[in-house]
């Protein structure tokens, strides 16, 4: 059996659970209601192709910086 993170010719799309600022939360809210898209297709649309325009060598950022500005306080 193949595990999900191997590649096949046909990959599903896998569910995730994050944690967002409210304020994004009201951009994705507002954005997706404009234009007649689910709150979760617009995250997906959002992530992939913010994903596909990262440069190779951002791939290698730490993962504060690729945080982008995201501060988590204890």
């Amino acid at each position: 059996m193949r595990s999900q993170s191997t590649p096949g010719p046909f990959l599903r799309p896998v569910r995730v659970t994050i944690t967002i600022p409210y304020n994004a939360y009201q951009a994705l809210i507002e954005r997706s209601n404009h234009q007649g898209r689910s709150l979760s297709n617009l995250a997906a649309y959002l992530i992939e192709t913010s994903l596909q325009a990262l440069q190779p060598n951002e791939h290698h950022q730490s993962r504060s910086e690729a945080m982008d500005g995201y501060q988590r306080h204890a």
